[in-house]
């Protein structure tokens, strides 16, 4: 698929038109996940998909929302520590509640976010909506792939809003356990670790099957496996592989690495933590830079 490299503008009418021929007839984890949130911006092959995985997996819808309501609350907390702007990596197509929306809830008129995918047609989608609701001026949409992460590092500067000598917020939520063990994630994550400044922060939520009964385990890896069907293939992790893509900065504790719905500090506000928090099959974490 060609790729728009570095800060979007637009998609030409016929190359977004040929894109989406190319790849509307197979699922996309970027719409199926954008179906589970009640978006718009997915097609039948990705509806079928999706419904597919419910069918197996009835909390998936209710999952998704809980990674959603994480990342609100983790830039709640970031924007309380003083972080006033955002590199969001493998950010999706914007729903409600997207990073932007909560930081100008929490900081009106003080944070630049950059949503960063590596599908054009979503980066596209991004920039078209940002243009369509007036955001460009303090938003940026990057096309780029997270494992060519100098590439990559690049192009967010090119966007002219990130001050690399300033404190950011990296998110990579619900995006690495697209990343297999065989394309060897950790090298780019421990890039973006180094570029940060002290006081950065990075969140990460990560679907594992740690914790889980065996029957939910089992479920969850079988629409893990179904996935190998998309766009991009899901792997599951343990909680000490995932604690290794924070590197040496230390987890905000509490609640350090905990299940989605029961990640909340004093700042981020309060949770109700359902009793079966591992319904939310994912796992979510933030952690500082000394």
């Amino acid at each position: 698929m060609p790729r728009l490299d570095g800060p979007v503008q637009a998609l030409a009418r016929g190359d977004a038109e040929r894109l989406l021929a190319e790849s509307a007839n197979k699922p996309h984890e970027g719409r199926v996940y954008d179906y589970y949130l009640g978006g718009t911006s997915n097609y039948a092959a990705d509806r079928l998909f999706a419904q597919r995985q419910i069918a197996t997996l009835p909390d998936l819808p209710w999952a998704a929302r809980q990674n959603r309501g994480f990342v609100g609350r983790a830039v709640r907390h970031l924007i309380a520590r003083g972080i006033r702007q955002f590199i969001d990596l493998g950010s999706g197509f914007l729903v409600d509640g997207t990073v932007h929306q909560v930081a100008e809830q929490y900081a009106p008129g003080e944070c630049r976010v950059v949503y960063v995918d590596h599908d054009p047609l979503v980066s596209d989608r991004t920039y078209r909506l940002l243009q369509q609701t007036g955001q460009l001026e303090r938003n940026r949409s990057v096309n780029g792939d997270l494992l060519r992460h100098e590439e990559l590092w690049e192009a967010v500067l090119g966007s002219r809003l990130i001050n690399p000598r300033r404190p950011v917020g990296l998110l990579m939520t619900a995006v690495l356990h697209f990343v297999p063990d065989e394309a060897n994630p950790h090298p780019s994550v421990a890039f973006f670790r180094d570029q940060a400044t002290a006081g950065s922060g990075l969140a990460i939520s990560h679907i594992t099957t740690d914790g889980m009964s065996a029957q939910a385990r089992a479920k969850l890896e079988a629409v893990a496996k179904d996935y190998d069907q998309t766009t991009s293939p899901m792997i599951t992790r343990h909680r000490g592989e995932l604690l290794a893509f924070f590197g040496d900065w230390p987890l905000v504790q509490p609640p350090g690495l905990v299940w989605t719905p029961e990640w909340t500090t004093p700042e981020s506000g309060a949770v109700v933590v359902p009793e079966d928090p591992s319904r939310a099959q994912g796992v979510a974490g933030l952690a500082w830079k000394p």
